[in-house]
């Protein structure tokens, strides 16, 4: 067995990971975008031990979708309760991949759906040196003969934990006709920003100036034009998975949402919903100094037909010698006898 994109570790007893041989690494210069090295940058100090969204997962368990059957179930995965503390193992694959995934990621502010990661999950594990290269031999013992495959187990276990604790989208397919799976698409959410430290605004601030610098060097015009080819490049493909299914597209509409401000959930809307609820309190906290007269003479007029508080009202009005029937509230002695009309009818 090989591996692929890495030679064995010569200081190996420095650590925790005493017995591993191979430690998964990101060499590579990250991209030149703000974004990108932003992240990177927060990355470099994030302690995954920390995170917030991982050690809840950890600690509850989660349950992961997997594959939807014809049925209109889903076959899923378990990943039971385990301690909160992450094995240094796990922390540095989730570390390098979380780099080879950002410098993968697609950060055009215009995409359909953002934050895509634009590579196979084992181009991401031969990045980072975690890609197993087995070699094809014959089994005589048991008389079968073993083609080569590749494998990436720790990538595919810290993708999973990832995912389980709503860090990311991991969109799987299963193709009927070949019996294999499609190679999976996965999407950044806006937990793994949060769990970074990076607020929503930031995110959104970030995306603005980044299409702000594409419409200052000209280059939305052919943003647009890569995005339609690759579009057509994903539909044609039968080798990765697609994004047909409607809550697929909805939910990762909504994330889109999210990280824009463009729903019903950003700050100025949630501010002024904040208002709104600030004022309706106030309103109904207000101490009622109406009279017990006024009080009971409204509510008996709403469950009166209002031909028959009329009539009452003139009434009154003719015994009193006034010119006309005054608001309720106003005269202390029309309201009085008005309300003893009323009650006659009741």
């Amino acid at each position: 067995m090989s591996i692929i994109g890495i030679t064995p570790s010569s200081d190996v007893t420095e650590n925790r990971s005493g017995s591993r041989r191979y430690t998964p690494s990101f060499e590579l210069p990250m991209v030149n975008h703000a974004i990108a090295r932003r992240l990177d940058a927060v990355l470099s100090a994030h302690n995954w031990n920390k995170n917030r969204f991982m050690r809840k997962m950890r600690i509850e368990g989660k349950v992961i979708n997997r594959q939807k059957l014809k049925d209109g179930t889903w076959k899923t995965k378990t990943l039971p309760p385990r301690r909160a503390s992450i094995r240094i193992e796990r922390e540095q694959t989730l570390d390098a991949l979380t780099r080879a995934m950002i410098y993968r990621a697609d950060y055009d502010p215009d995409a359909p759906f953002l934050f895509e990661v634009k590579s196979s999950v084992e181009e991401l594990a031969r990045m980072i040196g975690q890609l197993h290269e087995y070699a094809p031999g014959y089994d005589g013992e048991n008389g079968k003969y073993r083609h080569g495959r590749l494998a990436c187990d720790p990538v595919h276990g810290a993708i999973e934990d990832m995912e389980a604790a709503d860090l990311i989208v991991v969109v799987r397919e299963f193709d009927s006709e070949s019996k294999t799976n499609k190679a999976k698409r996965i999407f950044f959410k806006p937990n793994l920003f949060k769990s970074f430290g990076l607020t929503m605004e930031d995110t959104r601030k970030m995306l603005s100036a980044a299409r702000k610098w594409q419409e200052k060097h000209g280059l939305l015009h052919s943003a647009k034009k890569k995005r339609q080819a690759e579009v057509l490049r994903q539909c044609e493909s039968d080798r990765i998975a697609t994004l047909d299914r409607h809550s697929l597209r909805n939910l990762l509409g909504r994330l889109k949402r999210e990280f824009t401000g463009a729903n019903k959930h950003t700050k100025q809307v949630m501010d002024t919903h904040h208002r709104i609820k600030e004022a309706v309190k106030k309103v109904s906290s207000t101490k009622d100094d109406r009279s017990t007269t006024d009080i009971e003479l409204r509510n008996i007029a709403m469950q009166l037909p209002p031909i028959q508080v009329m009539t009452a009202k003139n009434k009154v009005k003719e015994e009193l010698g006034l010119t006309r029937a005054p608001d309720v509230g106003v005269n202390a002695q029309f309201d009085s006898l008005l309300l003893a009309t009323l009650k006659t009818y009741i």
